[in-house]
């Protein structure tokens, strides 16, 4: 054979040979990548521990940019829990990060092997009626080949069937975070009116002691208002305790040092409007169709008769697991919503007699022991609503994450 035969020969083998080890470097990172993709793993929760320390040294070392960013107020959004997420969640970042990367390495030797494939046909019909010319022909199919098989994966990643998508995978992430802000905003609100509660109970504690001293009351009248503040003052240390535990949690899951700038918003009102025009069956034809066990039997092989009547024995199971969740939820959230109307006419109650008070005080006819038992029953009548409405704005979000597909991050 000619020596530039020869040479195309060896030219084709070593582009042979690199992509052959492109390929194989591609499939053992895939072998990783999936396997820790979308899952706390030790070693991902151990790295993310050592990078939030190696943060903390550096800002500690260097007192004049921790004065900086102390001066700039850091607010945590409810509508902006997913961006934070995506910028500073470590297990996060490390599951899409692996995903995309997998993806990015196939699409790139995918479009190389069409490349070669393209180069392999030119030159076989160059040489058509030579040895080289069959030999490139064949070449061509094998990439081909390989160039097909790498499509197929890259299909196969972007299969909800397989494995999560980036989407699904950040729509757990954001579910957990709007839970743990709702919860700290809740036990926020319960701080502030136990806080008002032990004034109350100390002002009582101390009227008590000062009627005891001139006779008109009796040791245990006395022994009776202790035990109530003592019980108030423990009920407080444990709601700060929780407080602190929620804020905590909340922001290392988003990224985010505790620290004195950064602030954590409120959760928006629920949208009334929405709940009183929920579609039921049209929701629930949604919710089942997203179902992500209904979707793994639907995509399931079934090749003989017995295998496809057992396949659709475990979609009609499947099916109605699906429909009686879906039930549950939306009777949540119908009762959610009755139950915050109660608690705003509660608190509509609570305020006429609030307001009633404070214009009592003003003309002198209360004691401040008497006040402050008020403004505590108001305060706890406020907190009620508040939390009757949050509870219904996370019911809410439960009920639109069913809908979506995203119902097994909360199981």
């Amino acid at each position: 054979m000619h020596k530039n035969g020869w040479e195309k020969r060896l030219g084709f083998f070593m582009r042979r040979c690199t992509l052959a080890v492109m390929l194989s470097a591609v499939l053992a990172v895939e072998m990783t990548a999936f396997s820790a993709w979308g899952e706390e793993s030790a070693e991902g929760r151990e790295s993310a521990a050592e990078e939030r320390d190696e943060e903390a040294a550096d800002i500690e070392e260097n007192s004049t940019e921790d004065s900086k960013e102390a001066e700039t107020v850091l607010m945590v959004e409810y509508e902006n829990l997913r961006q934070l997420l995506l910028d500073g969640n470590l297990d996060l970042q490390k599951a899409n990060d692996s995903y995309e990367t997998t993806k990015k390495n196939y699409q790139e030797l995918m479009e190389q092997m069409r490349e070669e494939q393209a180069y392999m046909k030119f030159l076989a019909e160059k040489y058509e009626d030579t040895e080289d010319g069959a030999t490139y022909s064949v070449n061509a199919g094998i990439l081909g080949g390989q160039a097909n098989m790498l499509s197929k994966r890259i299909e196969a990643i972007n299969r909800k069937t397989q494995t999560l998508s980036l989407e699904e995978n950040t729509d757990s992430y954001t579910m957990a975070a709007q839970s743990l802000m709702n919860s700290y905003n809740q036990m926020a609100l319960n701080v502030k009116a136990k806080e008002k509660s032990v004034q109350a109970k100390e002002a009582a504690y101390g009227a008590m002691v000062k009627k005891q001293s001139v006779g008109a009351a009796t040791a245990a009248e006395v022994m009776k208002a202790a035990d109530q503040l003592d019980t108030e003052q423990n009920l407080l240390v444990s709601y700060r305790q929780q407080e602190t535990q929620l804020r905590f949690r909340l922001l290392s899951m988003l990224g985010l040092e505790d620290r004195e700038n950064v602030v954590i918003g409120t959760i928006p009102e629920p949208d009334l409007a929405e709940i009183d025009q929920v579609d039921f069956e049209a929701d629930k034809e949604k919710a089942v169709n997203n179902n992500s066990s209904v979707q793994n039997v639907r995509h399931s092989q079934a090749g003989t008769t017995a295998e496809i009547s057992r396949k659709a024995d475990r979609e009609t199971e499947a099916v109605g697991n699906a429909e009686a969740d879906f039930l549950e939820a939306y009777q949540k959230l119908q009762a959610g919503r009755l139950e915050y109307q109660a608690a705003r006419d509660s608190y509509e109650s609570a305020r006429i007699s609030y307001d009633s008070l404070q214009k009592k005080r003003q003309a002198g006819m209360v004691s401040q022991t008497e006040y402050l038992e008020g403004e505590t029953a108001y305060l706890e009548a406020l907190t009620k609503r508040d939390c009757a409405s949050m509870n219904l704005t996370q019911t809410l979000e439960d009920y639109r994450w069913m809908i979506k597909g995203t119902e097994s991050a909360r199981q």
